[in-house]
């Protein structure tokens, strides 16, 4: 089982509807998620994106019929793909942090490029599923799940066919549509992509065990590796791009970290995680902080976290009280 951790911060919004997003990786390496995690016993490493990647080279774009941002977002998925792939090859398990999330684009391409075999549990309240031919905003934050599951006929739109290549990656479907598990979705789409999903009806009818049990143990018999896509607006939070209450609850989100430990980090088949879409400057007032903290206890619990065997959260908690008292 792997130790090692590559912490990749990706403070991106382009492919979003605005920059709120950009501000993810920084709120939760603030709320202790690198010490956390080596408070589990993790070699962590921390990836900054290059000075390359800089807002001068990142211009806004938008024309008709165009994916808004084209060009910015190649170039920082075309980054994200091979620093992904590279960090595997040396042993890391890549741990990526939004930002919007078009960045998919590169963190999926990058571990279909660095492994065979792959399944991918999304977990958002979105299908993100659309392409140049039917999307309603032109922006690539709605197309991931297109670019992952699609074959090269999908769309002929010039800018999806070269998301679907990015870094050369000739591997098309990078995952097969039935081996795509999307879970927690909570939004109505006109496009639903051919992959196997979960609605939240699904949840409040089933319950959140048996659900993710069901996606994660259909995975592991048909793939050798999963990787865990998290957007953190399938949770009740405010401080993302949407939020509601036809999402799942804070106890709901950390039963399926705890299997994804249980069933898929612990038995060496865990392919990497991505925590996107945390923009702490729409957090409601009184909810100030809420939405850094439960990423962080999401991804720490998938990381083999509980109540007791983190010593960094453990102590700030007691230097905490203690200053109340």
């Amino acid at each position: 089982m792997k130790n090692n951790i590559s912490i990749i911060l990706a403070p991106f919004s382009v492919g979003g509807p605005n920059n709120a997003a950009k501000d993810g990786p920084k709120a939760l390496m603030n709320n202790g998620l690198s010490d956390d995690l080596k408070g589990l016993g993790f070699n962590v490493k921390i990836i900054n994106p290059p000075r390359s990647l800089n807002k001068s080279s990142l211009a806004a774009t938008s024309k008709p019929n165009r994916i808004k941002n084209i060009e910015a977002i190649l170039k920082i998925n075309e980054w994200l793909s091979i620093t992904i792939k590279e960090e595997i090859k040396s042993g890391f398990i890549p741990l990526t942090i939004g930002g919007d999330h078009s960045l998919a684009i590169g963190t999926i391409g990058g571990i279909c490029s660095a492994l065979d075999s792959i399944g991918v549990l999304w977990i958002d309240r979105h299908f993100d599923a659309h392409s140049p031919k039917n999307t309603p905003s032109w922006r690539a934050h709605g197309m991931p799940v297109s670019v992952a599951i699609a074959d090269k006929n999908y769309d002929k739109h010039p800018d999806f066919q070269k998301l679907l290549f990015l870094s050369g990656n000739k591997k098309i479907p990078k995952v097969k549509p039935e081996n795509f598990i999307q879970i927690a979705i909570g939004e109505k789409s006109a496009v639903k992509p051919q992959t196997k999903w979960y609605s939240m009806k699904d949840i409040d009818n089933f319950g959140i065990k048996k659900i993710t049990n069901d996606a994660i143990n259909y995975l592991l018999k048909r793939v050798k590796y999963i990787y865990i896509a998290w957007d953190i607006d399938s949770l009740n939070v405010t401080g993302t791009g949407t939020s509601g209450d036809d999402q799942l609850n804070l106890r709901e989100g950390l039963q399926i970290a705890r299997t994804i430990n249980e069933k898929i980090r612990l038995k060496s088949r865990l392919a990497g995680l991505e925590m996107m879409e945390v923009a702490p400057s729409l957090e409601r007032k009184d909810l100030k902080g809420q939405t850094a903290s439960w990423a962080v206890q999401l991804i720490t619990t998938a990381f083999g976290d509980d109540l007791f065997n983190n010593l960094s959260r453990m102590t700030r908690n007691i230097n905490m009280h203690a200053v109340d008292l």
